[in-house]
């Protein structure tokens, strides 16, 4: 019988991972964790905003099952996202005498899985673990491809490895709890999946907005399910960002991760830097001959149908622009740029005249 709950499998370089989604799916976790080999300890790693009510969910469909759960619980935000962090989940598992056999359960957004995956590459020379996202964020980007790392203060995930899970599993339910901005912002990371590979998903954010905006099960389960299977392909193909095909899915990052350290991880949610980043991208390309100016507006309607930002005022402009010098993607001390040349075809240059960004930037950010 097939498994209607798998959306794609990850191929990397040292084996393979599912990728499972459904809506209610976290009850039959501890059924997953058995039929993967694992008996328990289990380390659950999560934060203040997720772990209660969601974390106990998982908690309880692990013990259910006989697997014994302990519980980590780190403050939330981006803020945590450092070494010291990490050094504290170190010593809680030593504490508990952790085994290299046993498995980090990583239940959260973003930021818990980046954490907790982080930890999981280190200690010990690596601990497998489990991504259980609750963000749409991190269900539809972070939670897929192993990439995991902390922050420094001069920019984002500047500390990190690539270190795969052993399974991505995704409760759409989850995403129940969240406020509309949260919604929002995890909506912007799928809609750039479509901008750079699928046009049609494109058309589907764009006829469906509210019912996605009101989480409509099946639909939101299948547009979700579809933008994880396009993230797990992608990576697939290009594990560790080599070919010139993984860096496709930094679509508006340059500008959004700039925004975000440049306000201290404590104004602009990921998502929402990734939609002025698409904007900006966009102009970009029309700039560069490479789309018209309809392609420019209709980023602004489709972002603007899911109360995205497509400006941002009052950033600290120096701030702004040291951390886009630091952006991961550079080479040879230059901005590699994913623009696009159509709908659902992205490329990279590396060619963009400054004085065209500094145009763009000037337009959108003050």
């Amino acid at each position: 019988m097939s498994d209607t709950t798998l959306a794609a499998t990850v191929n990397h370089s040292t084996g393979s991972y599912p990728v499972k989604v459904g809506w209610g799916i976290i009850e039959e976790l501890g059924n997953i964790v058995t039929d993967m080999g694992y008996a328990g300890p289990v380390y659950i790693i999560s934060d203040s905003n997720v772990m209660n009510p969601y974390g106990r969910q998982v908690q309880w469909a692990l013990q259910k099952s006989g697997i014994k759960a302990h519980s980590f619980v780190f403050p939330a935000g981006e803020q945590s996202k450092n070494q010291n962090s990490a050094n504290e989940i170190y010593r809680w598992l030593v504490e508990r005498k952790a085994e290299r056999r046993h498995l980090i359960i990583a239940v959260g957004g973003g930021v818990v899985g980046d954490l907790a995956g982080y930890v999981a590459a280190t200690f010990l020379r690596g601990v497998p673990f489990i991504q259980i996202p609750t963000s749409m964020a991190s269900m539809v980007d972070a939670s897929i491809g192993g990439k995991v790392a902390v922050n420094l203060p001069q920019g984002k995930n500047l500390i990190g490895a690539f270190y795969q899970p052993k399974a991505v599993i995704a409760d759409v339910s989850a995403l129940q709890s969240l406020g509309k901005r949260e919604l929002s912002e995890g909506w912007a990371e799928a809609i750039k999946h479509g901008f750079i590979v699928d046009k049609e998903l494109v058309d589907l954010f764009e006829e469906n907005a509210q019912a996605l905006m009101d989480l409509e099960p099946e639909l939101s389960t299948d547009i979700i399910r579809r933008s994880m299977a396009i993230k797990a392909n992608i990576v697939s193909q290009d594990e560790k960002e080599t070919l010139g095909l993984r860096i496709l899915l930094n679509y508006g990052h340059t500008v959004g991760h700039a925004l975000e350290a440049s306000t201290e991880y404590g104004r602009f949610m990921h998502g929402e830097g990734v939609s002025v980043g698409m904007v900006a991208a966009s102009k970009i390309a029309h700039h560069l001959g490479l789309i018209d100016e309809d392609l420019v507006q209709r980023h602004i309607d489709i972002l603007n149908q899911y109360n995205l930002p497509i400006k941002a005022d009052n950033i600290n402009m120096n701030a702004f622009n040291s951390a886009m010098a630091l952006d991961k993607k550079s080479l040879s001390g230059k901005n590699q740029w994913v623009l696009l040349d159509s709908i659902g075809n992205a490329i990279v240059r590396h060619d963009v005249p400054p004085e065209i960004v500094e145009n763009v930037v000037s337009e959108l950010i003050n």
